[in-house]
C-alpha cells in the first residue's frame, strides 16, 4: 500500500510540473502570436541600426550613429513604386520641416523594388519633384533593409530616443498618426515648455506603444517573368520575343488580377517589353474597384505613349489617374518619360477590364498595382 500511495504521489507531482510548463509553452506561444499581430513591435527597446551600409546618400549624409546621437531620430524605409509610400512622403517631409528646429531628425531608406530603380537618379528625380528635402540613405542591396525590415505595404518607421534606442515602431499603411504622436511625446520630454496644436488627424492614429495589425493594402500584378505565378506569362520562354494570342472574348473570359498579353512582347525578368506597338499590341488586367497605378519604362531616351483603354472605352476626365491625360479627340493615355511608378485610372466601382498599349516598341510594364477604395480616395498625385 505503501509503494502504491509513493507511486501516486510521484505520478501527481509530475502531473503538476506538465501542467506548469504546458502553461508557460502556451503563454510564450501566445505571446509571439501577439507580438507578430503588432507590425513593427518587435522593434521596441532595440539599438537604432548603423546607416553605415548605405552605398549613397540624398539630400546630404552620410549620417553616422555618433552624428544622430542626441537627437530623436525617425527613420523611414520606403519604395518607390509603392503608392503608400508615396503617400507617406510629404508628411515625412512636414515633420523635417517642423520638428527638426527642435532637434529631430527625419530619415528616410530607399528600397527598390525593381533593378532600374537601384540607380540613384531613380529616387533623385523622385525627390526633386517632391520637394524632399530630408536625407535619404540608398541601400540598393537591402543592406539596412535586413536590419529593420520592411517596407510590405506601406512604409515601415522606426522612433529611436537621444540615446540610440527605439522606443517606438510601425510597419504598413496608416501608422504615420501612431509615429508622430509618439515623436511629440519624446519633443514634449526633452522640451517641456512646447506646446504642440492638437490635430485631429493624430487623436484617431493608432497608439505608438501598440501598433494596429495592417489594413488590406494594394494589390501587386507583376509581370516579370520571376514574379508571375500564373497565366500566359507563367510558362513564357523570357528573353525573346513572342506572339501572344487573345485571351479575352467579349470581357467574360480571363481571371481576375491575371495578366493577360496580347500582340508581340518579350518577357523578361522583370517585366515584358513591347516588340511593337499599335492598338493590336496590348496588356489586359481584369479588376475590381480601386485606383489603378502602372510600374512603367521607356525605351532609353525616349517618350512613349501607352493608350489606356477601360471596359473598351477611353477613360472619362473623372477616372484619369494623376499621370492619365486625354487628347484633342478625347482618347485617354499616359506619357511614359522615365522609369517610375505611374497613376492611370481613379476608383469607380464594380468589375473593370483595363488595356495598356504602347504607341512604340520598347516600353516594359513591370507590374500593375490595385489599390482598395479606401486608398484610392486619397492617392497621391
Amino acid at each position: 500500500m505503501k509503494a502504491t500511495a509513493r507511486v501516486l504521489v510521484v505520478l501527481g507531482v509530475v502531473a503538476l510540473l506538465l501542467f506548469a510548463v504546458s502553461r508557460i509553452l502556451l503563454t510564450r506561444v501566445f505571446t509571439a502570436t501577439d507580438r507578430r499581430a503588432a507590425p513593427g513591435s518587435e522593434m521596441v527597446g532595440a539599438a537604432l541600426p548603423s546607416l553605415a551600409d548605405a552605398s549613397g546618400w540624398l539630400n546630404g549624409g552620410p549620417l553616422t550613429p555618433d552624428s544622430l546621437r542626441g537627437h530623436l531620430t525617425v527613420v523611414a524605409l520606403w519604395s518607390d513604386t509603392d503608392p503608400e509610400c508615396l503617400r507617406a512622403l510629404p508628411v515625412l517631409q512636414s515633420w523635417h520641416q517642423a520638428y527638426a528646429r527642435y532637434g529631430a531628425r527625419i530619415v528616410g531608406v530607399h528600397e527598390p523594388d525593381f533593378a532600374f530603380a537601384a540607380d540613384p537618379s531613380v529616387p533623385a528625380r523622385l525627390a526633386l519633384r517632391m520637394g524632399l528635402s530630408f536625407p535619404i540613405a540608398l541601400d540598393p542591396a537591402y543592406a539596412i533593409r535586413r536590419h529593420l525590415g520592411g517596407p510590405s505595404d506601406g512604409p515601415r518607421l522606426v522612433l529611436a530616443d537621444p540615446a540610440g534606442t527605439i522606443v517606438s515602431a510601425a510597419s504598413g499603411r496608416g501608422q504615420l498618426a501612431g509615429i508622430e504622436r509618439a515623436l511629440r511625446s519624446q519633443l514634449k520630454q526633452l522640451h517641456p515648455e512646447l506646446d504642440f496644436p492638437s490635430d485631429p488627424g493624430l487623436a484617431s492614429g493608432p497608439s505608438p506603444a501598440r501598433p494596429t495589425a495592417e489594413a488590406p493594402g494594394a494589390r501587386v500584378v507583376p509581370l516579370g517573368s520571376t514574379r508571375v505565378r500564373e497565366g500566359p506569362l507563367a510558362g513564357a520562354t523570357p528573353g525573346r520575343a513572342q506572339p501572344f494570342t487573345a485571351q479575352f472574348r467579349y470581357q467574360v473570359e480571363g481571371k481576375p488580377y491575371v495578366p493577360y498579353p496580347v500582340g508581340l512582347w518579350s518577357p523578361g525578368g522583370e517585366g515584358i517589353t513591347a516588340a511593337r506597338g499599335g492598338a493590336e499590341n496590348f496588356i489586359a488586367l481584369r479588376y475590381d474597384a480601386g485606383a489603378l497605378w502602372a510600374v512603367l519604362s521607356p525605351p532609353q531616351g525616349e517618350t512613349v505613349r501607352v493608350w489606356v483603354l477601360r471596359d473598351e472605352k477611353w477613360l472619362p476626365a473623372d477616372a484619369l489617374g494623376a499621370d492619365a491625360r486625354l487628347d484633342g479627340r478625347g482618347d485617354s493615355y499616359i506619357e511614359v518619360s522615365e522609369p517610375r511608378l505611374y497613376a492611370v485610372c481613379r476608383e469607380r466601382a464594380g468589375e473593370h477590364v483595363v488595356k495598356l498599349s504602347p504607341a512604340t516598341p520598347g516600353v516594359t510594364v513591370h507590374a500593375l498595382i490595385v489599390e482598395p477604395a479606401a486608398s484610392a480616395a486619397s492617392a497621391p498625385e
